[in-house]
């Protein structure tokens, strides 16, 4: 059975209308129209908005991709209903999705962390509705802004409650560092309720002028690069040995290379880099128990991954421009011819499921 490790929901505008705490009702996320004849999503106190025509358009032709000129009442019903979503599953062979948000990814990067905590909530709530038409099949991963320790334990507490099987946290928190031992209350709180703690790529944020016009494609795979190396250098995946942690969308051909990086600064530099009081293993097992790592169509990742010891879970993106949709069992099929039998199956199947426990 193909499980997708990261497929997405596209947030109809009633998460934010009806689910939002009342106080930010007057600053809630809202549809406008495009100059194109279609609709974009504008995030209140941030000057991006988001248009939806790459938000659902899996299967179409990549000629046919704009991202303005779409309406929300013309995207696929299965990015935001549940009973065309499971249809949407059948059609591509896939049996189960773990499911991130789409205008909630950039939500998490919005400036004002307390609006963004509660339009996490709200996410969270109106998710857990949706998956529990099917939980088996639509296997959601809630969110947290992370604005303090103590409030992100409470959320994952919520989370747990409601059902949803993971946590998505922003790539940074709004004070500190991950690293930091204040955050050891997070990861206690992730290992005591068995939820994965998942990273997902965005658009990028912040000016990389070496990156030129290529910022979009490179910077994701820097933040994920920052994130991991902060985990282990920091001594967290030492201090939590049963944290598990995901990388979504950042594909994972870079990851090996960036393991022996910090294996050999590990065996070579440990002292001036004061590493010896934080971890006592090679990063390379600290990562390989711990962290997964989601690709889509990435052959170097498929190659490296039994020499590396990368732990790898596919994903279709779905409804997303990125998707495999409708061919994701062709496309796996193929990728598969990479890897051993037996990694096959893990890496398809009984990793994703056994990971967020479905």
């Amino acid at each position: 059975m193909l499980v997708s490790g990261d497929s997405h929901v596209v947030e109809p505008p009633v998460v934010f209308q009806d689910y939002l705490n009342g106080d930010w009702h007057g600053h809630a996320p809202y549809l406008a129209p495009d100059h194109m004849g279609g609709e974009r999503y504008v995030l209140p106190g941030t000057t991006r908005s988001i248009g939806l025509g790459l938000a659902a358009s899996a299967g179409a032709l990549s000629e046919d991709l704009l991202e303005t000129g779409t309406a929300f009442a013309d995207i696929r019903l299965g990015a935001w209903q549940p009973g065309p979503r499971l249809d949407d599953q059948d059609r591509d062979g896939v049996g189960a999705e773990v499911l991130y948000p789409t205008v909630g990814l950039f939500l998490l990067r919005h400036i004002n962390r307390d609006f963004s905590a509660a339009c996490m909530a709200a996410y969270n709530t109106w998710l857990a509705e949706f998956c529990a038409v099917a939980p088996s099949r639509l296997v959601g991963c809630g969110a947290t802004a992370v604005t303090t320790p103590d409030s992100a334990v409470r959320d994952l507490g919520s989370i747990r409650r409601r059902g949803l099987k993971g946590v998505l946290l922003p790539l940074e928190p709004a004070e500190g560092s991950y690293a930091d031992e204040q955050y050891d209350v997070l990861w206690a709180t992730a290992c005591d309720l068995a939820l994965p703690v998942a990273f997902h790529a965005l658009p990028p944020d912040r000016r990389a002028p070496a990156a030129g016009p290529g910022a979009p494609l490179i910077l994701p795979m820097w933040d994920a690069q920052e994130v991991l190396t902060g985990l282990v250098f920091g001594g967290v995946l030492h201090r939590w040995p049963d944290l598990r942690v995901v990388f979504a969308e950042f594909d994972a051909g870079w990851v090996p290379h960036l393991v022996q990086r910090m294996d050999h600064y590990f065996h070579r530099h440990h002292r001036w880099l004061k590493l010896d009081g934080r971890i006592r293993h090679p990063p390379s097992e600290y990562i390989a128990r711990a962290v997964h790592f989601t690709f889509q169509d990435d052959p170097a990742a498929l190659r490296l991954a039994p020499s590396s010891q990368t732990n790898l879970l596919w994903a279709s993106d779905f409804p997303h421009a990125e998707s495999t949709w409708p061919t994701s069992r062709a496309s796996a099929s193929v990728g598969c011819d990479l890897l051993p039998p037996q990694l096959y199956k893990e890496f398809y199947s009984a990793g994703t499921r056994s990971l967020y426990a479905i």
